[in-house]
């Protein structure tokens, strides 16, 4: 069965130090282009350089990682790099 653009589509929020949030969505790129990396070692080389680069229909964004507090993609990607603790749960306090 194959997913609907709906279920391709991945949800980015981007939370920086100064309080503000960013949304954005994108389709991963192997399913845009059948490119044979995963999005996760993708979200990890974009996560681990400096800045972060998004291409937007536009414009160029560019985000200096100094300025971003937390990153939340979801739905989570079916293939992660190594070193994620796995199947964590949030306790609200």
């Amino acid at each position: 069965m194959e997913a609907t653009n709906a279920e391709r589509i991945i949800n980015l929020t981007i939370h920086y130090t100064n309080g503000k949030q960013q949304h954005f969505e994108f389709i991963p790129p192997e399913i845009r282009v059948g490119e044979q990396a995963n999005l996760g070692t993708r979200l990890h080389k974009m996560l681990t350089s400096d800045p972060i680069i998004l291409e937007l229909a536009d414009k160029l964004l560019v985000i200096p990682v100094h300025n971003i507090q937390s990153i939340e993609i979801s739905p989570v990607p079916s293939k992660l790099p190594e070193g994620i603790i796995h199947e964590v749960r949030e306790i609200k306090k």
